[in-house]
């Protein structure tokens, strides 16, 4: 009935899907729990919202515990090689950002528990969208595995924003989806145009390189600038940011850190990578786009008077300093963003969660006089919080400062090397808005400080409970990463 010869085919073709898999056993943990989720829901249906919130964590952070550890051992061995046709390359970069970003998913579910936050089952699919969509990011080496995985991240994000049914949810999610399926569209575009320059859909192949390198530069750039459209929307690079605002405003506090962090940090690894690789310059480019991110991240923040809408901008600005990093040299590229990539993630963490905690769902133009008297009634939630903030704007005693400082030494030595007065003006406005973000991130401890509450409410002495522990974790594992930071690169390997 079948030819000898198509019968070969498949099974040549089934060793090549299957080649490397013991590679990737992580992400093959988290697609499979992605799915095992989504049918075991099918029993759950029904159930008190306790129980079905508990058998989802439960199937969930199994799934992370067990990625996790397969993760962390891939990279103490140092495992690297090519999966399934080349589609992606497991190497040292990988494997440390796909272990920090499973540690950061287990510990934002952690937190979740700690709030006794739901979990739904559109919940659980967002979350694990975006975290297999991340993973798989960092690993692509061809432009077909890495535009579904950018997909996967989108059609999480997707998910997580369209929960919110109200008319605010619908002002948030509709503006995303519609730049969302623009900027896929623009990608493809892009990709298409690079295959008919190079002749290959491999990130990393000489024909691309080669391809690139002899095009008529006209070509090259716009083939170029249309990929980095996909990629810059991810990021919240301007002038690809509109979006980032209203959706961060409108979710919980969980979802609004989680697309805050997770795809920033993969997409920061794909660029060192691309960056590196493409023949063509590129250091005036980036220095541009992110002298502009840094500044409208930074200066709209400054005229914000919703917690929210303060730290959505904040998050525009930490995404065009995190991915400077494209403008090192690739090894010190990869140390300064996984670092700062931790750091920024507990940060965010640790932020999120009590401006969630103390504005809720509500949405209002001017909230800071809800800060007022938090002090008195959550005295140590208070001070984890201000120690969060200082991460944030990347001061002593938290370890962000030293992870600034080496951005800046970083941008420093490029600039000698390399004498671009874009680099220098790169350099010199992220210092000054890191000196602006002072007046911005210091407004709510203003409040919880220095301001009293509300005339005739009781305050009630803060019992230490649960959250409290959370908190403190955050907020000591950011003040030990000044301390002793050597910890953190002994652990990753790098």
């Amino acid at each position: 009935m079948f030819s000898t010869e198509f019968l070969s085919s498949i099974s040549s073709k089934m060793t090549g899907t299957t080649q490397g898999f013991s590679l990737v056993l992580p992400e093959l943990v988290v697609a499979g729990c992605l799915l095992i989720s989504i049918f075991a829901d099918l029993f759950i249906h029904g159930k008190p919202a306790k129980v079905a919130n508990s058998w989802r964590y439960f199937m969930a952070q199994l799934g992370l515990f067990l990625a996790m550890g397969l993760s962390f051992q891939r990279m103490s061995q140092g495992l690297a090689g090519f999966v399934s046709f080349q589609l992606f390359q497991v190497n040292i970069g990988s494997n440390t950002t796909n272990t920090l970003i499973i540690a950061l998913g287990v510990l934002l579910l952690g937190l979740n528990q700690l709030h006794r936050k739901d979990f739904s089952l559109e919940e659980n699919i967002g979350f694990s969208s975006i975290l297999l969509g991340s993973l798989l990011t960092s690993m692509s080496s061809h432009f077909l595995s890495l535009f579904l995985s950018l997909e996967l991240i989108s059609m999480g994000t997707y998910v997580l924003v369209g929960m919110r049914k109200d008319s605010t949810g619908a002002r948030a999610a509709l503006p995303y989806v519609l730049f969302g399926l623009g900027t896929s569209a623009i990608l493809l575009y892009g990709i298409s145009l690079i295959y008919g320059l190079s002749g290959t859909m491999y990130l990393f192949s000489a024909d691309l390189s080669r391809g690139l390198s002899t095009a008529d530069p006209i070509f090259a750039y716009t083939a170029l600038g249309l990929l980095a459209v996909g990629i810059l929307f991810k990021m919240a690079w301007v002038p690809f940011h509109p979006w980032s605002p209203d959706v961060l405003e409108s979710l919980p506090a969980s979802w609004m850190s989680w697309i805050s962090v997770a795809p920033k940090i993969a997409v920061s690894i794909l660029g060192i990578k691309l960056v590196h690789y493409v023949p063509l310059s590129m250091d005036s480019t980036i220095s541009f786009l992110a002298i502009a991110t840094l500044l409208v991240g930074n200066l709209a923040a400054m005229g914000q008077k919703n917690s929210k809408r303060l730290l959505a901008y904040s998050s525009i600005a930490h995404g065009g300093f995190m991915a400077m990093v494209w403008l090192f040299p690739a090894d010190q590229a990869l140390k300064a963003l996984l670092f700062y990539g931790f750091l920024y993630g507990i940060s965010t963490f640790l932020v999120f969660y009590q401006v969630d905690e103390v504005i809720g769902d509500s949405i209002q133009s001017d909230d800071m006089g809800a800060w007022a008297g938090y002090s008195q009634r959550q005295p140590l939630r208070s001070v984890t919080l201000l120690v969060g903030l200082i991460a944030m704007i990347g001061l002593p005693p938290a370890g962000t400062f030293l992870a600034k400082v080496t951005y800046f030494s970083q941008l420093w030595e490029k600039y000698q090397n390399s004498l671009k007065t874009s680099v220098l003006a790169l350099l010199i406005v992220s210092l000054l808005v890191t000196l602006v973000s002072v007046f911005y991130y210091l407004r709510i401890p203003y409040q919880i400080y220095l301001k009293k509450g509300a005339d005739g409410i009781a305050i009630q002495e803060a019992k230490f409970n649960a959250k409290d522990c959370g908190y403190v974790l955050l907020a000591i594992l950011l003040i030990a990463a000044l301390i002793r930071p050597n910890l953190f690169f002994e652990l990753i390997k790098v």
